[in-house]
């Protein structure tokens, strides 16, 4: 048993064909199954059933996969602590970002973390927040950059932004004659959603206080806040937008409206798993992050923070 033949096991769990899972190795599909057959000769179990479809773990292969998984993690701690020693900023990140946050926030700093750390290899994905939450207790991700708190036991938070919830209004809504708005504003009707399983959504509803019908004659739940943005901006209604979303709007468009103080807010940190040692990284992460916006939106300022969990 070694750490290629675990390496290998994990990736097929993940990819569950053996094509693909050779693919991501770097190596030929013949040359990953027989390291596979093997670890299982050396084991004495089928750890995969073979099928028409695929890979599926077996019962026992998934509490195999689970400990190789520790394992390979536990090994790449042990690089990593050394390059903390060294000072070094090497080897891969893997960052997790909610599509809520990812257009507006990643293309602010993504260049100068590239740039300052030019030996880091950065891989971002868009994911929602449950699933950057599984993957950063399954170690297949490092860093995710979501709304918090989370509450995890698992996971560690390191606030980052305190981002404001601002109101988006057509011109032809009530709401545009106001020059603020509140919670209780938000009752009125032609408010447009996020879909299902998206965290901001359940924001807003907590928000509004009540499971509010979108609108009385259509219905459209977006996955992008760009979308609802566009269908007030040419139908009617009103929406709530995240300040990151129209930040050169913000003081500028008519359309953009502020809540009435304590402010609304969604914090946003970074999240990591208790056993991150990078913690240099995570720190200039951090910095690169604040040094890309504004400074009313740093963490610690004053607001209202909304949960979604």
């Amino acid at each position: 048993m070694n750490l290629q033949q675990l390496s290998y096991l994990v990736a097929l769990d993940t990819h569950r064909q053996f094509g693909l899972a050779a693919e991501k190795c770097f190596v030929t599909q013949p040359a990953l199954s027989v390291q596979l057959q093997k670890l299982e000769d050396e084991l004495g179990v089928l750890l995969f059933d073979r099928t028409q479809r695929g890979a599926e773990p077996t019962a026992v292969g998934v509490k195999v996969i689970a400990q190789a998984r520790q394992v390979l993690r536990e090994a790449q701690q042990l690089r990593e602590l050394v390059q903390v020693e060294k000072g070094e900023m090497v080897g891969e990140l893997r960052l997790g970002v909610i599509p809520t946050l990812a257009p507006y926030l990643v293309p602010r700093f993504l260049v100068g973390l590239t740039t300052a750390y030019p030996q880091l290899q950065v891989r971002v994905e868009e994911l929602r927040s449950e699933e950057i939450m599984l993957q950063l207790k399954d170690h297949r991700l490092d860093v995710g950059l979501l709304v918090t708190p989370l509450d995890e036991r698992q996971l560690r938070e390191l606030p980052v932004l305190d981002e404001p919830f601002l109101a988006y209004v057509a011109a032809s809504h009530p709401l545009a004659g106001q020059a603020s708005v509140t919670a209780a504003d938000l009752k009125a009707p032609g408010l447009w959603l996020m879909q299902q399983g998206h965290c901001f959504r359940h924001q807003v509803l907590n928000l509004c206080g009540a499971a509010t019908d979108p609108n009385a004659h259509v219905t459209y739940e977006s996955g992008s806040i760009e979308t609802l943005m566009e269908l007030v901006r040419r139908h009617h209604g009103y929406t709530l937008v995240p300040e990151l979303a129209v930040l050169d709007e913000v003081d500028v468009s008519p359309l953009v409206k502020r809540f009435a103080d304590p402010q609304p807010v969604r914090e946003v940190s970074l999240v990591v798993h208790h056993g991150f040692v990078r913690l240099p990284l995570l720190a200039a992460l951090r910095q690169l992050i604040l040094d890309s916006v504004p400074e009313r939106l740093w963490a610690g300022q004053s607001g209202a923070k909304i949960r979604w969990r």
